[in-house]
């Protein structure tokens, strides 16, 4: 499965963790604000970033979310909603300013590859927001710190 958001830890304390969400992929959509989707972010933090497998599967139970995660706030929300055929337009857009044309197929499919690779490298211009996990179990940010980053596959 692709990643759809790279996490990285701005705050976290006994019981909460903020963290800010950027876009890796398209698809990725809003930042959800449901239990759900707070925990599968927190288990995917500890497998990759804290390299503990011990919650593997254990997000995924019915009512796991409810029982483990207190409140989800989404703050700062910034470059939302990504709109992908506006930004393929502004790629295309920006490459016929530079004298670029689709009837040179080879050039501007490299072209846009190129510009579109770019887009998806500069965090500056995705779709990003901040999200405060509140937790009920204190064991669930074990091994976590402040800075720690990882890709996530989470949604809903």
């Amino acid at each position: 499965m692709s990643s759809l958001w790279n996490a990285r830890i701005e705050e976290i304390g006994d019981r909460e963790l903020t963290l800010r969400l950027t876009a890796a992929h398209p698809d990725s959509g809003d930042v959800p604000d449901s239990k759900v989707f707070a925990l599968r972010l927190i288990a995917d933090g500890r497998e990759r970033a804290a390299v503990d497998t011990s919650v593997r599967g254990r997000d995924t139970g019915p009512g796991a979310a409810a029982e483990i995660i207190d409140t989800v706030t989404v703050t700062d929300r910034r470059n939302l909603p990504f709109e992908e055929r506006a930004e393929k337009r502004r790629i295309e857009d920006r490459l016929r300013a530079r004298g670029l044309s689709p009837e040179d197929a080879r050039n501007w499919q490299t072209a846009f590859e190129d510009a579109w690779r770019e887009l998806w490298h500069d965090a500056s211009r995705l779709p990003n927001a901040r999200i405060t996990i509140r937790v009920r179990d204190t064991s669930w940010l074990a091994g976590l710190g402040e800075g720690d980053g990882w890709e996530s596959a989470a949604y809903g």
